[in-house]
């Protein structure tokens, strides 16, 4: 299996904001280190979400605060 269900289970983070992440991991998908070369490549979310969980691919949330007058 290619996503850890383990870790995905375990995770214990805003899933929200894991998603929206591994979304825009895709959108850059020709400039992952470390993607897959092989015949499960068109695996994409799988694979995505394994690297995210493994923390080989790291993301940053920064909240902007939204100050209405």
């Amino acid at each position: 299996m290619i996503i850890p269900l383990d870790k995905l289970i375990a995770f214990n983070s805003n899933r929200y904001i894991f998603s929206c992440a591994a979304m825009k991991v895709v959108d850059k998908l020709g400039n992952i280190e470390g993607y897959p070369e092989s015949d499960k490549n068109w695996k994409v979310i799988p694979n995505i979400l394994n690297l995210m969980l493994n923390n080989t691919i790291n993301y940053e949330f920064k909240e902007e605060a939204n100050e209405r007058q």
